[in-house]
This record gives C-alpha cells, structure tokens and sequence, in this order.
C-alpha cells in the first residue's frame, strides 16, 4: 500500500484522546456501576486517562483485579447499561476544532470512526456533539469483539475503502493500525505516546491543513 498523503481518500478516527476527553464521564460510570454491586469506587478521570484504548475487560482488571463480586460478564454488562443512561446527559469535551475540522475533512474524505468502547459508544458521541451527518460508518469493539487490527480490515472490506488512514493517539492505536497494513497518523494531543507513525500532528487545525492540500484519490 502507498502511504502518501496524496492517495488518501478516507479517514478512521479514535474517539477517546483524539476527539475529545470523556474521562471525568467515564469514572462516574465506572463508580456508580461500582456502588451498584456494593463496592466503593472513587476513580477520576486521570485514574482512567491510562487506559483509553484498552478494552474494557483489560479496563475492568487494571483498575477492580479480583475485588468484584460478581463475574466480568454480569458487571460489564451492567457497565453498559449504566453507561447508556448516563452518557447521552454527561458526554464529554471535544478539543479545541475539532467540530469545525471533521466539517471541513468532510468535503473531501470519507470519515469513520472505530474505538475499542461499548457498543453505543460511538453512537453517544456522534449524538452529543451533533456529528452523525459527517461519519459514513461507526465500529466498535462492543458490537463486533475483536482485536481492533480485525475491526480496521473489517471497516475497510465493509466499505470498499482504498486508501484509509487511522487517527489516534496510542502506541497501541499505532501498532493496531500497522496490523491491519495501514498507516497511522498520530494526534499527538491526546492520552498517549507513538515512536512510529506515518504522520503526525499537533493540533487538528495543523492536521486538517495538511490533509486538505493533498491531491487526494477521491
């Protein structure tokens, strides 16, 4: 695969760290869903920021271990639910231009997005922030269970997408990304580090220049 800038025609974003910060929303999930199985929780958000793009099962073991009560089935389904009732109200704050990008991007790309979050993860985030009309598709690791490299060769056959990047801001989202054999553009804005990206940016404003002054395949 060519990864010039040039023959970019679509674009897979991450939520979480690369679109906006939800983290503070996150933690009172995770303590209320705690509180509900009678464990005391006080996570924050910067509990939480470490683990942004782990699932939610490598999530649950990193910060509860062996204290629930109840197997990791029952509670993160019960994660879910709480999260349904809770996130469409809490949501979270998207980084500065990011709304007015993804409007620009959008003239010229097709957009996706793809988070190892729960199944109405994505669908949450696109309703609080009034984005829906600019993403083609929405994947997530909820709905389909599988190793995020497995959701982007997904995303790509389910699309016909030729010539995708992803956008994300982890080691992990990059060595995914790699997996799959496509480039990786890192926001350096977000949550993690990344020693090997194709591309890499500061702000979404610098990304989004440099996006729309390629040739693009479209």
């Amino acid at each position: 695969m060519n990864h010039s800038l040039d023959y970019i025609d679509s674009i897979i974003f991450d939520m979480d760290g690369t679109l906006w910060n939800a983290t503070e929303s996150y933690a009172k999930i995770w303590n209320a869903t705690c509180k509900s199985f009678g464990v005391e929780a006080a996570f924050s958000g910067d509990d939480l920021v470490h683990y942004m793009g782990m699932s939610l099962e490598q999530i649950m073991m990193n910060l509860l271990g062996d204290e629930l009560p109840v197997s990791n089935d029952v509670f993160l389904t019960r994660l879910g639910e709480y999260e349904n009732m809770m996130m469409p109200s809490l949501g979270g704050v998207l980084y500065p231009g990011v709304k007015e990008c993804l409007e620009k991007l959008h003239g010229k790309f097709r957009l996706f997005m793809l988070s190892n979050c729960s199944p109405r993860g994505l669908r949450n985030f696109v309703n609080f922030t009034r984005t829906a009309h600019l993403f083609e598709g929405l994947l997530t690791q909820g709905e389909r269970p599988v190793e995020k490299c497995d959701n982007l060769l997904y995303m790509v056959s389910e699309y016909s997408l030729k010539h995708p990047t992803y956008v994300g801001d982890t080691q992990a989202d990059c060595d995914q990304c790699h997996a799959a054999s496509l480039p990786f553009t890192y926001a350096t804005w977000g949550f993690g580090n990344c020693i090997n990206p194709e591309w890499k940016f500061s702000t979404i404003e610098d990304m989004t220049t440099c996006f729309l002054n390629t040739k693009s395949l479209r």
